[in-house]
């Protein structure tokens, strides 16, 4: 049996991008988790097969807690991911805006409605909880005078009504991440992901790079990350169209990390599609 662990509880993003990525994995069960660190534990504890986690939306940026155990995990890899569309609503049981006195949700839900919550609820007090789905249960237990932003499926999950659809500032798409220790049977790996740092002297940044422009190899994704070590010294993220099986990749990785002072391979995988559930 393999199991699969995401980001819960059941209503969740991270619970629609999981039931995407079993079909692909043949997964046979999911296991919500209450943290992002706690579903990579369940992989590196062996509790389960893969663990499902967001790693950015494309308004608010990265998922912190995300990139850090990415650096940190000595077993993990990137498996796949998937791009799944995120349409935020605002739920409650009762279908008065006017009744509504407190919100709750995910900080970067709340901060994709941003717009929305000035307009519309500047002076409701906003509640960040751990995952949109928490908010929804929240929102359902207490009842009259609370509400919640997250989407549709939790508002079926709880019992919510939708007061108002499609609320969040612009449209926005979040990638998740499957996690794992071995590959899978997955489609062929077309992106690899890998996080390095460098000297804090003149030109040593441009001397990593150099490695990729050089071997023509195309960089999708640059990040920097402050590494926790001092102030001013950073770790960079970088995602790259083509894998380790192909020879200018593979050269250039190495070259890199002959100038680099870290350089760690996260995984080499498919980007997936989005499967009809």
């Amino acid at each position: 049996m393999i199991k699969m662990a995401y980001l819960g509880p059941q209503g969740t993003f991270s619970e629609e991008a999981a039931t995407v990525f079993g079909h692909y994995c043949g997964v046979s069960a999911l296991q919500p988790y209450a943290t992002i660190s706690r579903c990579a534990r369940a992989v590196e504890e062996g509790e389960t097969d893969y663990a499902v986690v967001p790693l950015e939306n494309s308004l608010t940026g990265s998922v912190p807690e995300t990139l850090d155990l990415l650096t940190a995990s000595v077993e993990l890899q990137i498996q796949a991911e998937l791009d799944v569309p995120i349409e935020l609503c605002l739920l409650s049981a009762k279908a008065e805006m006017k009744a509504i006195e407190k919100i709750f949700s995910h900080p970067q839900a709340l901060g994709q409605c941003r717009n929305y919550l000035q307009r519309f609820f500047p002076d409701v007090q906003t509640v960040p909880v751990l995952s949109t789905a928490e908010a929804a249960a929240m929102a359902a237990a207490q009842g009259k005078g609370t509400a919640a932003i997250a989407g549709r499926k939790a508002a079926v999950q709880y019992g919510l009504t939708v007061v108002a659809a499609g609320i969040a500032d612009n449209t926005s798409i979040t990638r998740f991440i499957a996690l794992g220790r071995e590959n899978g049977s997955l489609p062929r790996p077309e992106k690899t992901s890998l996080v390095f740092s460098v000297k804090n002297v003149a030109g040593n940044l441009y001397a990593v790079l150099r490695a990729f422009v050089e071997y023509k190899v195309n960089l999708t994704r640059i990040e920097s990350r402050p590494a926790k070590s001092r102030l001013g010294e950073y770790i960079f993220f970088v995602d790259l169209d083509g894998t380790l099986q192909d020879a200018a990749v593979q050269t250039a990785v190495r070259e890199a990390a002959a100038e680099a002072v870290m350089l760690k391979l996260l995984g080499s995988y498919p980007v997936l599609r989005r499967w009809q559930v």
